[in-house]
């Protein structure tokens, strides 16, 4: 088992690295190109808001409740399967024409401290991207789907894919070729690409009568959905929230953020979301089949995931300059801008462990079919975050709007911890336990000691960054050893 856990790990880690690397590069290409200008801002809402909105309305909750019911019922998956991409398809078809209808509307409300000329350009440009919606709710189907089957390579790849597309749009209009609708129509393109790779890899069949004669998708699913939904939308508001807050702050001012949250979001998605991905499959199963297994999932999950985000926050924190000068210090990005940059990802990386563990415990809830629970907390997460701005807790410059970010984070992750238990438990006892505290302690130490040296020496930022992630794998092994089981494993295998 844990073999097979570490192997789709890997190939999940594989594919979501190389989509995330493209990622980088094509937030590089905006940040030289257009710097932090309004044509950025612009660019960054065309990118970055069709992704948001099906994150917030779908993402998440689709593979939250698919997943369990594709592993449960094994026999009638691609039928289920086909019938929840109908659905949904349908759905967000009628959806994504409103939105097309009303996208000065939905500019206004995104960044509402747009100029009325800038909200103009910014809906056209919205208006022709958001037909992405659609083909990515498909494409969530289709992913929930390959993670029940243990299938992660095809389904890793589709951030790759898009961003590919985005950045030979981006290339063809930085080279005179074309102009931002160029860059909508390579993001559809992207869309369309991604969806039908999967769709090739699940051999998925055009049956509409054999997947219709008996409806799967019961009222207890789409109760369920509803509040998966709301859980997962809820906990992705909160960056939504802050670029929108922060529109209110002058010319450049939403894309310094995004620029920001991008670069919290990688070590996110690449070291903690991919192992939360990789688990929830087997934690749905585990539940329902073999509580034992289930409930080492959440003792060693939970644990790999907190020391990993930890060690990685303390890396990065300390190689701030290196890690934001190697993706954005091109081109036409100003010294204010990368100061800024660094000042707030030097704030938000504190956040790195609470959302890595919050969103795991989300997971956990999900494995369960309680979807409740993690709704209530992270409203109150969100809840916690406008409070904090209206009331000026720490002003309302950016800082401060990063600052109400990272203790919003810190209210979800300290309610998840009081509620999650497991048979009994609270699971604030494995979190605790003193041999993994000290692990934790002393690899922490050792990655702070090589990642000060490696700061303070005049070398480039790829060699620094290099010396960073070598310390922060040795440090890993270091925090592995301290498990008990982990010991044994090796001697039995070495001795």
């Amino acid at each position: 088992m844990i073999k097979t856990i570490l192997l789709s790990t890997l190939i999940l880690n594989m594919g979501l690295l190389l989509g995330r690397l493209a990622g980088f590069f094509r937030e590089s290409i905006v940040a030289s190109t257009y710097g932090t200008s309004s044509q950025a801002d612009i660019l960054v809402l065309m990118l970055t808001v069709p992704d948001l909105l099906v994150n917030i309305l779908v993402a998440g909750a689709m593979g939250a409740v698919l997943i369990p019911e594709f592993s449960s019922n094994p026999n009638s998956a691609k039928k289920l399967l086909f019938q929840a991409g109908l659905f949904f398809g349908l759905i967000f078809i009628m959806v994504s024409a409103f939105l097309y209808w009303q996208s000065y509307a939905l500019v206004e409300l995104l960044a509402p401290g747009f100029d009325d000329r800038k909200k103009l350009q910014a809906s056209i440009g919205l208006g022709w991207v958001i037909w992405l919606v659609p083909l990515t709710v498909l494409t969530g189907t289709v992913t929930a789907y390959l993670h029940s089957q243990n299938k992660f390579a095809i389904a890793s790849l589709g951030t790759l894919i898009i961003n590919v597309s985005i950045i030979t749009g981006l290339f063809l209009v930085q080279f005179g070729f074309g102009s931002i609708a160029l860059v909508a129509f390579f993001v559809l393109l992207g869309g369309v690409l991604r969806l039908f790779s999967q769709l090739f890899s699940v051999g998925f069949e055009w049956g509409p009568l054999g997947s219709s004669h008996s409806m799967l998708l019961s009222k207890n699913f789409f109760i369920r959905y509803g509040q998966a939904l709301l859980s997962g939308s809820i906990f992705l508001l909160i960056p939504v929230l802050a670029r929108a807050f922060s529109s209110h702050l002058g010319e450049g001012s939403v894309a310094l953020m995004n620029y920001s949250t991008r670069l919290i979001e990688f070590p996110l998605a690449i070291a903690i979301t991919v192992f939360t991905a990789t688990l929830f499959p087997r934690l749905s199963e585990s539940f329902i089949n073999n509580k034992r297994l289930y409930n080492q999932l959440v003792m060693y999950g939970a644990q790999a995931i907190l020391g990993i985000s930890t060690l990685i926050m303390i890396a990065l924190i300390l190689q701030r300059d290196h890690y934001v000068d190697i993706v954005y210090n091109y081109g036409y990005m100003n010294n204010e801008g990368i100061l800024t940059i660094k000042m707030l990802i030097s704030i938000g990386l504190i956040s790195l462990p609470l959302q890595g563990v919050s969103l795991f415990f989300t997971s956990v809830f999900h494995a369960q079919k309680n979807t409740k629970t993690p709704f209530f907390i992270n409203s109150m997460g969100l809840f916690s975050f406008i409070i904090i701005y209206i009331n000026d807790v720490f002003g309302k410059d950016i800082e401060s709007i990063m600052w109400g970010v990272v203790c919003s984070y810190a209210g979800t992750f300290i309610l998840q911890l009081w509620f999650l238990k497991v048979d009994g438990l609270r699971v604030w006892n494995v979190l605790l336990k003193i041999e993994f505290i000290m692990g934790l302690i002393l690899s922490s130490f050792f990655l702070y000691l090589v990642t000060s040296w490696a700061s303070y020496l005049n070398i480039n930022n790829v060699t620094a960054l290099l010396i960073s992630a070598l310390a922060g794998f040795i440090s890993l092994c270091i925090l592995a050893l301290f498990n008990k089981k982990l010991r044994i494993l090796i001697k039995s295998k070495v001795f």
